[in-house]
C-alpha cells in the first residue's frame, strides 16, 4: 500500500466516523424532539410549550446542529 492509498484509507474511516458522529446527534435530536411532544400529550396537556417542555425543542434543535457541525469536519479522500 502507497503513500497515497494509506492517506485516502485513512481520510475514509475518519470520515466514516465523523458520519456515525453525526447519525447519532440526530438520532439523538430525533429523540428529543419526539419528547417534547409526547410527554405533554403523556401527561394530559395540551400544549407542549407549558412547564418548560420548549426547553426540548432548543436542545433538540442544538443535538441536529452539532450533527452538522460533526460533518464539516469530514477530510477529503482525494
Amino acid at each position: 500500500m502507497g503513500e497515497g492509498e494509506n492517506r485516502k484509507f485513512i481520510a475514509r474511516r475518519f470520515n466514516e466516523h465523523a458520519k456515525l458522529l453525526a447519525t447519532l446527534f440526530n438520532s439523538l435530536s430525533i429523540a428529543t424532539f419526539g419528547a417534547a411532544f409526547v410527554v405533554p400529550l403523556a401527561q394530559g396537556q395540551a400544549g407542549f410549550l407549558k412547564d418548560g417542555h420548549w426547553i426540548l425543542l432548543l436542545v433538540g434543535l442544538a443535538l441536529h446542529m452539532a450533527g452538522h457541525t460533526a460533518l464539516r469536519f469530514m477530510r477529503s479522500e482525494d
